[in-house]
C-alpha cells in the first residue's frame, strides 16, 4: 500500500462514524465473529491522544485529540472545569478483517500500545507500515491488549 493510499484511508476513517472496538476480558467483539476474539491483527493508520470523562461508567463528554470536545468544539479541555476528572487515553485508529476501527486505550493497554510504537520507532519501522497482532489478556473485569509485530 502507497503512502497516498494510506492517506486516503486515514482522511476516509476520520470522517467516518468510526466503530468503537469494545474489549472484554475473553476478547474484542469484532463484526461477524459470535464470540469475542482472544487476539487479532489489524493495520495502525493512525493514533493520538484522547480524552474521555464518565459519570456512572458511561462517557458525557469526549475528545479524540486532547484539545476539544466531539460534542461541543467549543468546550476545550485546558479550560474545562472538570479536566481533572477526565481519564487521559491514547486513540487508535485501526483497520481489522477490512472493516475500521477506533481504540480508546488507558493505562495498562496504552502504556503498553506507546512501549510497541516505541519499540518500532527504535528499528525505525512507521507504525502504519506493519500489520498488528493485538493480544486481549483476561484481567479483574477488563481486558489488557498488548501488542507486538504480526508474524
Amino acid at each position: 500500500m502507497t503512502h497516498g493510499n494510506l492517506e486516503s484511508l486515514r482522511a476516509i476513517l476520520h470522517r467516518a462514524i468510526a466503530k468503537y472496538l469494545c474489549v472484554t476480558p475473553r476478547g474484542a467483539c469484532l463484526h461477524g465473529h459470535v464470540d469475542p476474539v482472544p487476539q487479532f491483527v489489524a493495520r495502525i493508520l493512525g493514533h493520538g491522544a484522547a480524552r474521555t470523562l464518565y459519570r456512572k461508567r458511561r462517557p458525557v463528554c469526549r475528545s479524540l485529540d486532547g484539545v476539544a470536545a466531539v460534542a461541543d468544539r467549543g468546550k476545550t479541555c485546558g479550560n474545562c472545569p472538570e479536566h481533572g476528572e477526565c481519564t487521559p487515553q491514547v486513540r487508535v485508529d485501526l483497520i481489522v478483517e477490512g472493516r475500521p476501527y477506533r481504540l480508546l486505550l488507558a493505562f495498562t493497554s496504552a502504556t503498553n500500545f506507546l512501549a510497541h510504537v516505541e519499540r518500532l520507532a527504535c528499528r525505525r519501522i512507521p507504525v502504519d507500515s506493519t500489520q498488528h497482532q493485538i493480544d486481549v489478556i483476561p484481567q479483574k473485569g477488563w481486558g489488557e491488549l498488548r501488542f507486538r509485530e504480526a508474524p
